[in-house]
């Protein structure tokens, strides 16, 4: 096996793999890339047991040659050895030989390193095959399902389907949800389907699909009872599915309500930043007090005083009501959502509460009030 290829879509490939790879792996063969080259192109592939990333260089790109000289074969190296050698190498070029079964030769005019390498024979199955039900949406629609959902699923090692994302297909729409318990984001996209399905899939996992896309115009998933695959422009990526019913969430979101607080996102952001300082004895959690006339943001600490701010542009209906929340919350649904103004509707002071765009029900942020006294 030996090739010759240009050091910057080297160090791209590796980088885009070996990101996955865990800093303590129980199997020390996961701590290794597998390099396949073939005629055309190049595979770096990497997996941690819960995701696997396979980078394509192909050997031709828009008229330039980014591999050449080269002879087949597959090879496992050290993901965290070869990404920082060429990362660090002065060239344009890079060479990479494998002299014996044992040791890679990488080389440039001015440098050569001798890296211990293993039979590729040694490292797992991957599936890499796409296969199952497909969709394919644009890459901003899938970045904004993923941006508007994932921050919700939960980071704690409670029930597993709680740290993923929910993807869900009823034939006409496909909806992408995460909740911690707490709160919620769910995002519907019209998409007829032939078939009904629902899966979990690591919040983390979408979360580096939308970190390796680069100049794609769409994304294609494929989804199967195993595997969850994503198909992007120089790159494959598959997760595992996390078994388990997923709760149901949408009886959760009320369809009708008793108040609502239009604002403009900016200022009850700032507002809300401003005003949290003063929440210390409960962390992050301040009060809305709203009525037809006014409506104010506050908190208050036994240790240090209280603060109360007016807000300047809203629009309110509904009689007069008092409810609290976690700041962190209601400020990330806010921003997830990306529109100068939102529109916050309740049923009561204890009773969950919803975020959304004006006129657009395909996002929803719901939030559970936090009760104080």
């Amino acid at each position: 096996m030996k090739f010759t290829i240009v050091r910057e879509e080297f160090l791209k490939g590796l980088l885009n793999t070996s990101k996955i790879i865990l800093g303590k792996n129980s199997d020390p063969i996961l701590n290794n890339v597998r390099l396949d080259l073939f005629e055309d192109r190049l595979e770096i592939v990497a997996t941690n047991g819960e995701m696997s990333i396979k980078s394509i260089i192909l050997k031709y790109k828009d008229d330039k040659t980014l591999i050449r000289d080269l002879v087949p074969g597959s090879i496992l190296i050290n993901a965290r050895m070869i990404t920082e050698i060429i990362r660090k190498l002065d060239s344009d070029e890079v060479n990479f030989v494998i002299e014996d079964s044992s040791t890679a030769k990488i080389q440039t005019l001015k440098s050569t390193f001798n890296l211990n390498v293993i039979k590729a024979s040694e490292y797992r199955e991957l599936d890499f095959d796409e296969n199952g039900e497909k969709i394919t949406l644009s890459r901003n629609e899938f970045t904004n399902c993923i941006s508007q959902t994932s921050f919700s699923a939960s980071n704690k090692d409670n029930r597993p389907v709680l740290q993923c994302v929910n993807i869900e297909s009823d034939t006409k729409n496909i909806s992408f949800t995460a909740t911690d318990g707490a709160r919620l984001g769910r995002r519907i996209v019209e998409l007829p389907l032939e078939n009904r399905f629902s899966i979990n899939v690591p919040a983390k996992s979408v979360n580096e699909v939308v970190k390796s896309l680069n100049n794609e115009k769409e994304i294609e998933i494929f989804i199967n009872e195993k595997k969850v695959l994503f198909k992007l422009e120089d790159s494959i990526i598959t997760s595992t599915i996390v078994a388990g019913d997923y709760p149901n969430t949408k009886n959760i979101i009320p369809h009708n309500y008793f108040y609502r607080l239009e604002v403009n996102s900016n200022e009850f952001l700032k507002t809300l930043d401003r005003i949290v300082i003063f929440s210390i004895d409960r962390e992050n959690i301040v009060k809305l007090t709203m009525n037809e006339d006014e409506v104010n943001v506050s908190s208050r600490s036994q240790q240090v005083g209280d603060a109360k701010e007016s807000l300047q542009l809203f629009k309110y209906s509904g009689d007069r009501l008092q409810i609290s929340f976690n700041v962190d919350y209601v400020s990330n649904a806010i921003r997830a959502l990306k529109s100068d103004d939102v529109v916050l509707s309740f049923l009561g002071e204890m009773k969950p509460f919803t975020i959304t765009r004006k006129a657009d029900d395909k996002v929803i942020q719901l939030i559970t009030p936090v009760r104080t006294y």
